[in-house]
Formats: C-alpha cells, sequence, structure tokens
C-alpha cells in the first residue's frame, strides 16, 4: 500500500515513515497546519502529533481494513424529555445544560447509586467534577443507556475528544518499532540533521514573530537551555559508562570520553545554539532565516533625506515568493465560468472584465490595494497621533474570496508615518511602488512553474471614504459642493434628487482626465469638479484609472455611518411614542441567548446620550448584529405600520442585499428599490432630517455592484483586521525608535514563516471530534434518509461540528436548502457525518412563514418530523444562522439575501 503525504508529493510503502514524515516535515507549523489522519478516506486532523497516534490507535487498527464498525455503540435517554441519541457523554451533558439547566429544571444525575439532583447548571456540573470525574457511561443507570451490541473487534471508549487527547499517553504495543523509530534507513535526500536545524530555526523564528516573544527574551531562553543542556553532561557521562560496563565490562577512559562527546556533538540543540552555532545569537539567527526561508525584505526607502522614510517591501519580489509556491498559483489560476448578468466575484464586474491586460486569455495578475490610517499607540494617551502609521496593503485579486480574506494572503506593500504622507504627497511616497506596479505592467514578474514572465495591475483600491478620496486626488472634506467620486451631484441636488433619476452626471474617465487638467493650471477651478489632483496611480499606470477604480466601502458607508446613525434617529422616535424604553432595550440586548457566531458579534448597550451624540456608536460587526437581531429584540413592541419602524426593516432590508455574496439583475432591482423606498420614507417621516454623503453614495451600489461584483468582495472589513498584528508587535517590543522598519520586518519574518509551510492555505475542511456510530443506532427515520443517501453503510463518523472553508457548522445551526415561492426553506442540524471523504448533514425538515413586520422566519417543527440528507452544494447560503425563542415563537432572521 502507498501512503501519501496530504501537504507535499511525499510518498511511502509504510505508515510508520509516514508518520515520521509528518513529525518532521510539517511538526513545526501545527498552528496552522494541523496533522491530518495517515488515511486519505480519512477526514479528521488534528493539532498535536499525539492526539494523531492516539486516533490511529483507536480508529485505525494495525489491519488497514479494519475500521471502526468493530466499537462499542449506544444510545443516550434524558429522563426528562424524548431525547434518545447515539452521541459521546459530554454531548449528552451538553444536551442536559442546554435543554434543561438551562431553564432551571430540575435534573438527576444519571450516574449509578447517585441520588443527587439539581437546576442549577454550575451545581451539577461541580457535582460531577468532584464526585463522577473518572466514571464514564458504563457507569449510568441502566434505564438512560440502550447498549448496542458491536462486533469481534471490540474495544473500549470508542469516543475521542481529539483535543484533549495531547494529554494522554500512548499504550504501550499501539504501533511497531517500525512506525516511530527513527532508523537510518529511511531513504530521504535531506539530511535529518539539517532538517531538525531548519525546524530549530522555524520554532526560534515562531517564537519571535508568531507568539511575539521580545528578541531579547529569546536568546535568554536559548542561553538557559544551553546552560542546562551543559550543566547535565556528567549525568550523561555517568549513564553512557554505566551502559558500556553492562555490556562490555571495563571501557577506556579514552573511548568513554570519545562516545560521550560524540553523543553530545549529535543533539541538534547543542550544536545549533551552542558557541559557534548557527542559531547562537540573535545576528546568526536573523542570518540563517534570510539564507533558509522565503523572506523579502523591506527596504528603508528616503522620502526627504535625513528626516522621512518609509519602509516598503519589494512587490514583485514577495509576488514571485508568492507564485512559485504551487498551491497558490493554482489557486490563483483557477477561472470561475463567467454567467451573464450574474455577479458573484470581483472578475464578473466591468471593471475587470473591460480591462484589456486583465481580460485577455492569457494568465495574468489582477490586484487590490487597501490604504488606511492607524494608531499604533494609545489613543488616548500622550503619544496620541505621533506614532500613527499609514499602511498600504495587497492581495491578489485572482484568488477566491474565501483565501483571499485570510490575514497571511494580504500583503503589506508600504508602511510609514501619516505625517509623511502629508508633508510628501503621495507621488513621493509611493514611488518604489509605482516603480514596481508600472514594470508589472509593462515586463511582468517571471514566475519559475510557468517558465515565463506573467504581466498583471491593479484591479481596485479599497479605503473608507477619506482615504480613497485622499489618494484618488479628489477633495477630502465631504461639505465641498461636488462630494461624489462616482458622479457629478451637488450637496443641495441630492437632498432632493435621487441617483436612479439621472439627473446626476456620472464621472467619466476622458472628462475626469480634462478636469484633472484644469486643475492643475487653476487649482480654484477643483472646487467646481470635485478634483484636487492627480491620482498617482493614474498618473503612472496603463491599466488603472481612478474612474472605476475605487469602489465604496460597505464598512465605513453602512456599519459605522448609516446604520448607527439611522438607529440613534429611529430609536429616539420610537422612545418618544412610549413603545419602548432605553432600559427596556438595553435589557433586551443584555439578555437575548447570543449563540454561535452571534455571541462574537453581539452589540454593546445602548449609551444614554446616544439620541444627543446623532449615533449609538459600536463597530462594524456590532451594528450589524444589532440591525439584524433589532425585531428579534424588540418588534414584538412596535405595532404594526409604523413608519419609524417600517425605515429600520427597509435599513435591514439594504444590508441584507449589499452583504449579500452573489447578485443578478432581479436582485440588483430589488436594491435600487429598496434604497429608494427608504429615502422616499425618512425624507417624509422626519422632514427636517438632513441626508448624508453616505446615503448619496448608498444610491450607487445597484450599478457599483454592475462594474466591481459584490462589493464584500472589495470591502475594508478584512484588510482591518490586519492592523492588530501590527499593533500588537509595537506594544509588545515597546520600541518607538524606527516603527515602520520595526512592523515591517516582523510583519515580514512572520510571513516568510508562513510560506515555509508545505501549503500556503489551511484544510479545507477540519474536523478535529469524532465518534464511530452504527447506522441502526439512529432513529428509524434518520435511518430512513441515511439508507436513501447511503445505502451501503454500515457505520459513520458522526462530528459535533466540522469547519469548512472557514465556516464552522454544529449541530442545532440553521441551514437554508430549497425555497417555496421564492422565499427560503430552512433544516436544522441535528448530526454531522463524515463518510467517503464527504461531509453529511443531517436535517431536520423545518415548515416556515415569513414575517413582513420583523423581517424573520418562523420555524416549526411537526410532531413526527422528517429528516433529509444535504452536502453542502446542495445550501443556499453556506452560512448557518441561529434560530432564537422570541414569546414562544422559534424565530430565524437571514445573515444576507439570498438567491433562490
Amino acid at each position: 500500500m502507498i501512503w501519501k503525504c496530504k501537504y507535499c508529493i511525499f510518498a511511502c510503502d509504510k505508515r510508520g515513515y509516514l508518520l515520521k514524515h509528518y513529525r518532521l516535515k510539517h511538526g513545526s507549523y501545527a498552528r496552522s497546519q494541523p496533522f491530518p489522519c495517515l488515511y486519505q478516506e480519512c477526514l479528521c486532523s488534528f493539532k498535536s502529533f499525539n492526539s494523531l497516534k492516539i486516533h490511529l490507535s483507536r480508529f485505525h487498527t494495525a489491519t488497514d481494513e479494519q475500521q471502526s464498525e468493530g466499537t462499542f455503540e449506544a444510545k443516550f435517554r434524558c429522563q426528562l424529555c424524548d431525547f434518545l441519541e447515539p452521541c459521546q457523554i459530554t454531548e449528552y451533558f451538553a444536551h442536559l445544560r442546554r435543554r434543561h439547566l438551562k431553564d432551571h429544571q430540575k435534573v438527576k444525575c444519571p450516574f449509578q447509586g447517585c441520588s443527587f439532583e439539581s437546576s442549577v447548571y454550575s451545581t451539577f456540573s461541580a457535582h460531577k467534577s468532584k464526585h463522577h470525574q473518572d466514571q464514564n457511561e458504563r457507569m449510568f443507570k441502566p434505564e438512560l443507556i440502550v447498549r448496542i451490541e458491536s462486533n469481534e473487534n471490540e474495544t473500549d471508549d470508542s469516543v475521542i475528544d481529539t483535543q484533549d487527547c495531547a494529554v494522554q499517553e500512548m499504550l504501550p504495543g499501539e504501533f511497531g518499532k517500525d512506525d516511530f523509530n527513527a532508523e537510518a534507513s529511511e531513504t530521504q535526500s535531506q539530511d535529518l540533521g539539517e532538517q531538525l536545524e531548519h525546524n530549530l530555526a522555524a520554532l526560534f523564528l515562531k517564537m519571535q514573530t508568531i507568539l511575539h516573544m521580545p528578541e531579547n527574551s529569546v536568546q535568554e531562553v536559548i542561553q538557559q537551555l544551553c546552560q542546562i543542556v551543559q550543566l547535565s553532561l556528567p549525568l550523561l557521562h555517568k549513564n553512557v559508562k554505566a551502559v558500556l560496563q553492562k555490556h562490555f565490562g571495563a571501557v577506556d577512559d579514552a573511548v568513554l570520553k570519545e562516545v560521550v562527546e560524540t553523543v553530545a556533538e549529535s543533539d541538534i540543540f547543542s550544536k545549533s545554539c551552542g558557541k559557534n552555532g548557527c542559531l547562537a545569537s540573535s545576528k546568526r539567527r536573523a542570518s540563517y532565516v534570510m539564507r533558509n526561508f522565503p523572506l523579502v525584505m523591506p527596504i528603508e526607502f528616503v522620502v526627504e533625506k535625513g528626516r522621512k522614510t518609509v519602509a516598503y517591501v519589494p512587490l514583485l519580489q514577495m509576488l514571485q515568493k508568492l507564485l512559485n509556491k504551487k498551491d497558490i498559483l493554482d489557486k490563483a489560476m483557477s477561472k470561475q465560468e463567467h454567467k451573464t448578468h450574474e455577479y458573484r466575484t470581483c472578475s464578473d464586474g466591468s471593471n475587470f472584465r473591460e480591462n484589456a491586460l486583465l481580460s485577455c486569455d492569457e494568465f495574468t495578475i489582477a490586484l487590490g490595494l487597501y490604504i488606511d490610517d492607524f494608531e499604533v499607540a494609545n489613543p488616548l494617551g500622550t503619544s496620541k497621533r505621533k506614532h500613527k502609521m499609514c499602511a498600504l496593503y495587497w492581495v491578489i485579486a485572482n484568488l477566491h474570496g474565501k483565501y483571499r480574506s485570510t490575514l497571511n494572503s494580504i500583503q503589506l506593500a508600504l508602511l510609514c508615518n501619516t505625517e509623511t504622507v502629508k508633508e510628501c504627497g503621495y507621488e513621493r511616497v509611493l514611488y518604489p511602488l509605482l516603480c514596481d506596479l508600472a514594470t508589472l505592467e509593462q515586463h511582468g514578474v517571471y514566475i519559475e512553474h510557468l517558465g515565463r514572465s506573467v504581466k498583471g495591475t491593479v484591479l481596485f483600491v479599497s479605503a473608507d471614504n477619506l482615504g480613497a478620496h485622499s489618494l484618488a486626488g479628489f477633495y477630502e472634506s465631504f461639505i465641498v459642493d461636488k462630494f461624489c467620486r462616482f458622479c457629478m451631484a451637488s450637496r443641495i441636488d441630492s437632498q432632493h434628487q435621487e441617483v436612479k433619476s439621472a439627473t446626476f452626471q456620472l464621472r467619466q474617465r476622458d472628462k475626469h482626465n480634462r478636469h484633472v487638467q484644469e486643475t492643475l493650471q487653476d487649482p480654484n477651478s477643483g472646487r467646481n469638479t470635485g478634483v484636487r489632483r492627480q491620482c498617482p496611480l493614474t498618473a503612472n499606470l496603463e491599466h488603472f484609472h481612478v474612474i472605476g477604480g475605487y469602489p465604496p466601502d460597505i464598512l465605513h458607508d453602512v456599519f459605522e455611518g448609516i446604520v448607527p446613525m439611522e438607529l440613534s434617529l429611529c430609536l429616539k422616535d420610537l422612545m418618544a411614542k412610549k413603545y419602548i424604553t432605553l432600559d427596556v432595550l438595553n435589557d433586551a440586548i443584555r439578555s437575548f441567548p447570543y449563540t454561535f457566531a452571534d455571541k462574537t458579534d453581539q452589540p454593546q448597550l445602548i449609551s444614554k446620550a446616544f439620541s444627543t451624540k446623532g449615533t449609538i456608536g459600536g463597530n462594524g460587526h456590532e451594528n450589524w448584529c444589532l440591525i439584524r437581531l433589532l425585531p428579534l429584540l424588540i418588534g414584538h413592541n412596535i405595532p404594526e405600520g409604523d413608519n419609524t419602524w417600517e425605515i429600520l426593516m427597509l435599513l435591514k432590508d439594504i444590508v441584507a442585499l449589499v452583504v449579500a455574496p452573489q447578485f443578478n439583475e432581479e436582485s440588483l432591482y430589488i436594491l435600487d428599490y429598496k434604497v429608494a423606498e427608504h429615502r422616499d420614507l425618512l425624507q417624509s417621516t422626519f422632514p427636517d432630517f438632513t441626508l448624508r454623503p453616505k446615503h448619496h453614495y448608498i444610491e450607487h451600489y445597484a450599478e457599483l455592484i454592475r462594474v466591481h461584483g459584490p462589493l464584500t468582495e472589495v470591502w475594508t472589513m478584512c484588510f482591518e483586521g490586519k492592523h492588530k498584528f501590527f499593533k500588537k508587535v509595537i506594544r509588545d517590543a515597546q520600541n518607538f525608535k524606527n516603527v515602520a522598519m520595526t512592523l515591517a520586518l516582523k510583519h515580514q519574518r512572520a510571513l516568510s514563516h508562513q510560506l515555509d509551510c508545505s501549503s500556503f492555505f489551511k484544510l479545507d475542511l477540519e474536523i478535529a471530534k469524532v465518534t464511530p456510530v452504527l447506522v441502526t443506532t439512529f432513529p428509524e427515520n434518520i435511518q430512513r434518509a441515511l439508507g436513501q443517501k447511503l445505502p451501503q453503510a454500515q457505520a459513520l463518523l458522526v462530528a459535533p461540528s466540522v469547519c469548512i472553508n472557514g465556516t464552522d457548522y454544529k449541530t442545532d445551526m440553521i441551514l437554508s436548502a430549497e425555497s417555496c415561492s421564492g422565499l427560503p426553506d430552512f433544516k436544522q442540524i441535528t448530526h454531522i457525518v463524515a463518510v467517503n471523504r464527504e461531509v453529511l448533514f443531517v436535517c431536520k425538515v423545518m415548515t416556515s412563514w415569513y414575517f413582513e413586520h420583523l423581517r424573520s422566519f418562523e420555524l416549526c417543527c411537526p410532531d413526527m418530523p422528517s429528516f433529509c440528507i444535504l452536502q453542502l452544494k446542495d445550501l443556499n447560503d453556506i452560512l448557518p444562522l441561529s434560530a432564537y425563542s422570541v414569546h414562544g415563537k422559534l424565530m430565524v432572521t437571514l445573515k444576507h439575501f439570498i438567491l433562490c
């Protein structure tokens, strides 16, 4: 049998060799690259090597054909409800917590001979930990467990939590010596000593860049360990002497000394970190990383001699490093089918399809840029604005959004102090980047795997409105008359006219070029056009233009602009009408039973000063969660037909539409209609309210989606997470001498650690906890559903959760699949099954009714539920939802508009 590595091209004829290969080649990167199961048909992956070994010993016996059919199986029965399921003991207690203890129902201890009962979860959990810590399901009361006879290869404890396995010890005899002994007979081309030395260097690099240990701390750890190794030499001398005397009698002192020295010198740590070792000092470690890791060093570019500098990471070199990794190149070159009048990626927009360079048949590189300012010091401290940095990031826009949005895929191009940009201007600050971009357009960058040069250009520049206008050359002030970078609307006219009325002339490339020339000749003329200066990217690149190159940003326009502002306006009015009070609203926010992703993004309480400030504040994630869940929080307090409430519900509809991952012409017309309806109702309900520029911007969204594709493909939310890395670096380093170079160097070293992995991206599918279950242990209605989908299956691996392409799926989550009359249908996950290298969702079929007043669906399940088996491709939308019980009804509200 041939055993193949799931990360690289390595293959061997023994399982033990593959296990050793994973430990040797990929063990240093388990944080981002978990250990996969050795068996190709098994989908499990593990954060520790010991967890992998235990998984193999429990689920994959020495005979390859033997699987988990021979394991102990049982159904657990609940004392308080009709729950009867094959599950783990931890899942059984989770059921008691979620279904009964959370509602303060009195639960009896399930273990034999114990009469304890409680309605408080903490008390119940403390009792279990104190009195039944070492007991398993075999000690349950007989009436609570239905045992299933297993096959002849029966094993105990068939349920494995692979995240807890790391603390367990391997049982002797689980594997043969060939599996784990590091024999010299393994046919490896690379020397073992060099590989271990590389792994040690990777560990030190990880300590410094990923774990954010200061360099002097790393050096101190190394020195202390070296001292301990040196002080332990007498023990080594004693033990070696005892072994030699046991087998050979008296040993000559010279021979003994030579053996001890040889053993000591073979220790990789002592050899590499001891005196004259290649990793002994900070300087030597840095030199080793330069030679052996895919590191692109930042360059300190002098903008103004003696004063202003910029940290620049050479774009062309970085592109070469990235695209010379086969997994990145393969994903960048994979083309998705374009369907007319459908918009799924940024390549479906007219901006891409009309670009002469990017739309050609040959592979070309599309880049997405992002520019923003961020504060690395305490924004409330004495150093406020002193260390405010301007960062320019970039991504390979050819990559699918699920890969492009990861922080490792976002590359640093340039970093400098914000004051440098203000004093020297973008043209001078961006000079090295502009040169590389021009070279990329004209000559391309050589890709070793392709054996040729590949050209590319900038597809879009993402930024908040201030940053976009500043770099694009428009006025940064939004109180000027021509405030829009998409059209020639004036502030006064935008209060009375809509974009869809065609009153405002859209900006066009030829006219914009003429406006730039007029502004260069007469700076005052720019006030009539909104143009202040030339865009440096447009001036230096042939295939990029400011018109169509700067998409809108949902985060700042909607989630940090319109949503908090209109929530403040409308909540104030609803409170004035006595429908709700601030205390009622905050109590609802505080006590709402957030689950899954909503628990992470749950909104903050509304401050008493919100009406004075004119905004509720909060960040984008929190405001998104609040506007989505607001109907479930207070919707029952608001009478139907209230105009103020309808404004918020129309805003909720708009939010759901603009964050949708795909569009067709019909959904774009719906967006246009909702925006117009929202504007009319807002102005009629609050006639004194002045529309903000962001209200005007969202009127362009439908047409801009035709230009750029879904706006979540080009928004700034995924980029802003990159700032956290730099803030943490400077907080841990406390070095403010040359902030830009300090941050850029640490970032590039961290990236080189990631690029050193065999795979740049995480596994598409990750399962951390599994239970082998016989099909016959499922309820009959589930057995029927499984039998239709998997007629030959006798045993399955059941997981409580699974991560697919970065999205977590757990039991009790709601999925959207199928539709009726244009509205999505819903299913609730009851089991997650892994079989034949595929994940299947066993789902309970729910009936649903749409409530217009709450913009939500009520879900119902019949007394005799039916079940269905779903694959990921069967879903209307990949994002799972949470269902909440609101006034006796099970409600679910969409995260975004779903095309059915």
